[in-house]
């Protein structure tokens, strides 16, 4: 055997030994059968089991410690010859090292003794029966002999089967020790003094094995903190799965399932209030976050701030799932309520609606920053009342807590007033124990209660609830007053909407499904697979506008840039317009537009004569070279939009469609004149031969661009004159080669009376 002591011994390497089988079959079924650790050794002969010493029986372990110190006591002679040689270099270093454990030994012992002083009765009763255990350890390993790792061992079985005397009352406190208690103790002594042996002394409450064991006791908290509702045999698998190899080497003591549950409980007891903060936060906030200001206590103006939000929980009524959507102004408390089938935008300002007629416009409204109240709908009309929108952080609803409070008065009303209307049959009614079960749910967020009334008469019960009930009980927020009298008693100024209709068009939805952008095409604007014309649309084709949708679905207010009023389109088939009468003073309105702009063009371009603009710029470079000049600014006058375009659409919706009549006055009589004397002119010859004849109407014809400008033009002069060879020719050509363009141009020619022979003399038939 090796004169070293082994850890890991194979089955021949026992034979023989006291307490082990005489063949190496029998050491592998005794193995087994005691559940010896081992481990699975790759050699030249093939794969080995080697056998743990700790596993081994106390006699057996006994038998190859004095076998070990046989075979050092026979090389003593040559270990103290080495030890001498390297003993010379080390020995400085033990010296200091043994110097510096015992300086900072004693220092703790000095210390335990201070702490021994204050120790409480039963501490000291605790230490004193583990220094009881020690010395009875130290008399056992002296009188056997053995190494303390054997004695420790040995001890352990024989004070566990009572063959160690010692006090009864020592007994009591230490019914059983084991050698990786004893040598903590030891450990314990030697580092902190025998003080250590009271336990965590000051300190006790939760200190077990599993706060011995770092990794051990973050399993628990790990566990405890993500699944709160562990029971301690569930965590005990867990540990025993985790920790399986710490346990097999000996490094991790598990604690008993008693002791794992006292541990469970205390720290829940101290964790309480962040335990709850992970598993139900809204619990957390009513019953412990601390509520020390007052939300309210800057609010001092009627209007100044509302508070806006939705029930937790759905409503199930008798003709469906609903939302109910509260809003409540601070300074007074007054409180309204809307039951919606949902609780998005447009139903966040049908409250709002409600709310801004009966209290006047607010300067700002606090609300969660869920989608329905960040919309751009919302926003836009936020926006165009000039109302400051404020969103809480992402789940602290604690920063609007009067509409919180307000829905929770209102849950614990319900089941006062409406108990027989609470569940749909006896059954579900019964299962509502109390007021408060039936609040709590209200107010927890994805539960669904049912109130077996309709829409309109549970909307019908809100309203008489708040204004006939909450609006005259006192409230503690308004010392003990009501918002009734706060309101009554109000004098400041409140803002207000005189025209109801004009709050409507600022409400109304966004038209299609860009947030209410919108293209004007040549067939005018198409939302929700319909299409909207009006006459004012044609000088928008291809820019971007902005659409609402009035609540008939019929009509859209169209705005441009700035939130400028355009006009109020209609779509025929649900309006009933007349299709043909909005196109024909579309194009009207088109074609006069288009003429005033290219006249207005032109009459620029020939006033500032820029045929020779080329040259002047070479001379202006050549004279004044180097010189630069600042562009003036452009500039524009700013104001709000929001109810000025509004009144302006209100009014074009007052104001009846024109007739047929009128869409022909439109272009006026006057400029028909002045066209038609334009016209007129060419044909006004002087008096002279043919040759002179001809060169006039030569001189007077215009430049062509394209032969159908001057197919036109020589179709208008047949309607005063007698056309030429030369023009029949050409119109003939034209009719031939481009008959559709032909007939354009006669419908075209034709919608213009034939008023010359009231502007002006008609030449004699045949002359020119």
């Amino acid at each position: 055997m090796s004169a070293l002591p082994k850890d890991w011994l194979t089955a021949a390497e026992l034979l023989g030994l006291p307490n082990m089988p005489s063949d190496k079959r029998g050491v592998h079924r005794k193995a087994l059968a005691s559940h010896w650790t081992y481990r699975e050794v790759s050699g030249n002969g093939g794969t080995r089991r080697e056998y743990h010493v700790s596993s081994l029986p106390a006699t057996t372990r006994a038998a190859l410690s004095w076998n070990t110190t046989a075979v050092l006591a026979g090389n003593a002679g040559q270990a103290l010859q080495a030890a001498a040689q390297v003993g010379a270099v080390e020995g400085v270093k033990v010296e200091l090292k043994t110097n510096l454990a015992n300086q900072i030994a004693e220092t703790a012992k000095a210390d335990g003794l201070r702490k021994l002083a204050a120790m409480p009765a039963n501490d000291q009763r605790r230490m004193d029966a583990k220094l009881q255990v020690l010395r009875a350890l130290e008399e056992f390993q002296q009188a056997s002999g053995l190494a303390m790792t054997v004695a420790e061992h040995q001890f352990s079985a024989a004070y566990r089967h009572g063959h160690i005397a010692v006090e009864q009352w020592v007994r009591d406190l230490v019914g059983t020790v084991s050698p990786s208690s004893i040598q903590r103790w030891r450990l314990a002594v030697r580092k902190d003094g025998i003080t250590a042996l009271a336990g965590a002394y000051g300190n006790r409450k939760g200190v077990s094995k599993i706060d011995s064991y770092p990794q051990v006791r973050e399993f628990v908290q790990a566990m405890l903190v993500s699944f709160p509702e562990s029971r301690a045999t569930q965590i005990m698998h867990g540990l025993r799965t985790r920790m399986a190899g710490d346990i097999s080497s000996g490094s991790v003591e598990l604690p008993s399932m008693r002791s794992l549950e006292r541990w469970m409980d205390t720290w829940r007891e101290k964790n309480a209030q962040t335990l709850m903060a992970l598993s139900n936060p809204d619990a957390w906030k009513n019953k412990y976050m601390v509520a020390y200001g007052s939300q309210s206590e800057n609010i001092t103006l009627i209007n100044e701030r509302w508070e806006m939000d939705s029930t937790p929980a759905d409503v199930m009524l008798a003709d469906g799932r609903h939302s109910v959507l509260g809003v409540i102004d601070v300074y007074t408390r007054r409180f309204k309520l809307l039951v919606s089938k949902t609780s998005k935008a447009v139903a966040v300002t049908a409250l709002l609606r409600e709310a801004l007629l009966a209290w006047g416009v607010p300067l700002l409204i606090k609300t969660d920053n869920g989608q329905d109240y960040k919309s751009k709908h919302v926003a836009y009309v936020a926006e165009n009342l000039d109302i400051k929108q404020d969103f809480c952080p992402p789940f602290q609803p604690w920063h609007k807590p009067h509409i919180e409070r307000g829905f929770g008065t209102f849950a614990r009303s319900l089941m006062e007033l409406l108990p027989g209307f609470i569940g749909h049959n006896v059954a579900e009614r019964s299962a509502i124990e109390s007021r408060k079960s039936f609040a709590d749910r209200l107010m927890t967020r994805g539960e669904v209660v049912d109130i077996n009334m309709t829409a309109a008469a549970f909307q019908l019960f809100c309203d008489q609830w708040t204004d006939g009930l909450y609006m005259h009980e006192p409230h503690e927020g308004l010392h003990r007053r009501t918002p009734y009298a706060v309101t009554n008693a109000n004098r400041e100024q409140v803002r207000i909407i005189k025209d109801e209709r004009i709050l409507d068009l600022l409400l109304a939805e966004a038209a299609g499904s860009n947030g209410g952008y919108l293209t004007v095409q040549k067939k005018g604007l198409k939302s929700d697979n319909a299409w909207f014309i009006a006459p004012e649309l044609e000088a928008y084709v291809g820019h971007r506008v902005m659409a609402r949708q009035l609540p008939d679905l019929g009509q859209l207010v169209v705005y441009g840039g700035d939130n400028q009023f355009i006009c109020v389109a209609e779509c025929p088939e649900r309006t009933g317009m007349d299709r043909k009468e909005v196109a024909a003073k579309g194009r009207e309105m088109q074609k006069k537009r288009v003429q005033e702009e290219r006249a207005a063009l032109k009459a620029a371009a020939k006033r500032q004569n820029v045929d020779n603009i080329v040259q002047e710029i070479l001379v202006d470079r050549a004279q004044a070279a180097g010189k630069l000049a600042m562009l003036p600014r452009t500039t524009s006058e700013h104001s709000s939009a929001g109810l000025q375009g509004a009144a302006s659409a209100m009014a074009e919706i007052d104001r009846a469609p024109g007739t047929s009549a009128e869409l022909l006055r439109l272009e006026g009589v006057s400029e028909r004149w002045k066209r038609l004397q334009a016209e007129t002119a060419i044909n006004e010859v002087p008096a002279g031969n043919d040759n002179e004849l001809a060169r006039h109407r030569q001189e007077a014809q215009p430049v062509f661009n394209t032969p159908h400008e001057r197919a036109q033009w020589i179709e208008k002069r047949s309607r005063v004159r007698a056309l030429t060879e030369e023009e029949r020719d050409y119109m003939a050509r034209f009719k031939k080669n481009s008959p559709a363009s032909y007939r354009r141009i006669v419908e075209l020619v034709n919608e213009v009376p034939d008023s010359r022979t009231q502007l002006t003399k008609a030449p004699a038939s045949g002359t020119d």
